[in-house]
């Protein structure tokens, strides 16, 4: 479970910047389930997200993927001549097996710089390692190998990397929980096919062999005429193909299927009268195909007990479905283990009520703006306010109480039209 990530010098986000799960208010939990971080375009929301991905990507790849000598994949400020040639940083507190952990490290263009792993059992802390360039210090409470991964460690790799590589123990169980325990939905990952193939891949894993129930409960239960989802016939063996060790499939396996799926492996049942209509996933409306991925996604961390982290997770879904998904989170009947969702919107209904009850907590809310003079992004959260419990957020936010919303000029845009007509030697139609 997530307590925190701190992020400094990646993107907009140029001064040390802090995501917070710790609850502001009376919670039986010691990390809030839900964030929604909401501002303007361009403040700075999608890139707290792409900061929380490049630190997984770090983690699980820099000792297996990176390139020995290659520079280190880093996004650094870029408006300012100082901050570009600066160290960018990245650390999490996370909550594992009930003890408290913090990992981070800190990255130039072309090495990592620094890297550290405290644990604090009992509330004390305890140095696992700490690395300054390539020398390495260890706590006495580090078991295991030390020397032989400390040799494999390049100047672009992270030691808890090379650990893992190693099958170190007490290591390899941060990492996994570092690695294993998060999922970033982006840009990049809006495709349906791709989504499709993993969710259909995690399925076939974890819940059903045929995987087509849970696809339909899921379409069914959000009242968007699908009747069901089958796999066209030529593709019947997509996902049997897989061997799976552990519970789990080999990582090249997992991204051939995700090709098969992409060939289109779905097909979506329609009903008109009594007569079936089987329409490719192409056919399908991008809300339909939103809320398959998404929520699939989400009983895919809620059983897992994992962070989910989406952007702009509004898109193609109407508010109540987006409010009946962030609710699954919610409940801690539904939701035991903790999982986390964590994501950017620009949907302010969310900030008030639906059927009755307030969709967000004053705690679970969070804005970016950005500054003006400098083009950096700053973090705060909604707290910060001291909001009264019930009190209509939607509508402070909307009046601009809280900053995050875009500055329009009263007449900027209608002065542009009139400009582009006149370019045109024409006077706006009366």
């Amino acid at each position: 479970m997530l307590l925190s990530f701190r992020v400094a010098n990646h993107g907009s986000l140029r001064e040390p910047q802090e995501l917070n799960f710790v609850p502001a208010y009376e919670d039986e939990r010691p990390a809030v389930t839900v964030a929604a971080i909401y501002g303007a375009n361009a403040s700075g929301k999608s890139t707290m997200v792409d900061a929380f991905e490049f630190f997984g990507r770090a983690v699980r790849d820099s000792q297996a993927r990176w390139l020995p000598g290659a520079d280190v994949p880093r996004r650094p400020f870029l408006l300012d001549h100082a901050s570009r040639h600066e160290r960018s940083s990245y650390a999490v507190d996370i909550l594992l097996d009930g003890v408290r952990y913090v990992y981070g490290f800190a990255v130039t263009d072309t090495a990592v710089a620094e890297e550290w792993l405290y644990s604090y059992p009992k509330g004390r802390k305890r140095v696992l390692f700490e690395r300054d360039g390539t020398a390495m210090t260890y706590g006495a409470t580090l078991t295991g190998e030390r020397v032989a991964i400390e040799r494999t460690v390049r100047p672009n790799s992270l030691y808890l990397s090379a650990a893992a590589q190693a099958s170190h123990e007490q290591l390899g169980a941060v990492w996994r929980a570092l690695t294993e325990g998060r999922r970033v939905v982006g840009d990049s990952d809006r495709q349906f096919f791709t989504q499709a193939g993993a969710v259909l891949t995690w399925i076939y894993q974890v819940l059903d062999e045929e995987g087509l129930p849970v696809g339909t409960d899921v379409l069914t239960a959000a009242d968007l005429g699908v009747h069901g989802i089958r796999r066209s016939p030529e593709k019947s063996e997509f996902g049997r193909k897989l061997r799976f060790r552990d519970g789990r499939a080999p990582q090249d396996e997992v991204e051939t299927a995700l090709m098969d799926a992409a060939s289109g492996s779905l097909q979506f049942v329609h009903k008109v009268g009594d007569e079936e209509f089987l329409l490719p996933a192409a056919a399908e409306s991008a809300g339909t195909k939103t809320w398959l991925n998404l929520v699939t996604m989400a009983l895919r961390a809620i059983l897992d007990g994992t962070s989910l982290w989406v952007d702009e997770i509004d898109v193609s879904l109407h508010p109540l479905l987006t409010a009946k998904l962030l609710s699954l989170f919610q409940n801690p009947e539904l939701n035991p283990l903790g999982a986390q969702l964590v994501f950017t919107t620009h949907d302010a209904s969310l900030l008030g009520t639906m059927l009755g009850e307030q969709v967000l907590r004053r705690d679970q809310v969070w804005f970016v703006e950005k500054a003006p003079k400098t083009g950096a992004s700053e973090l705060y959260p909604l707290s910060d306010f001291k909001p009264r419990k019930g009190e209509n957020f939607e509508r402070r936010y909307l009046a601009g109480s809280y900053g995050a919303v875009p500055l329009l000029p009263e007449t900027a845009f209608e002065d542009m039209v009139r400009k582009y007509w006149g370019a045109h030697g024409k006077a706006v139609p009366a």
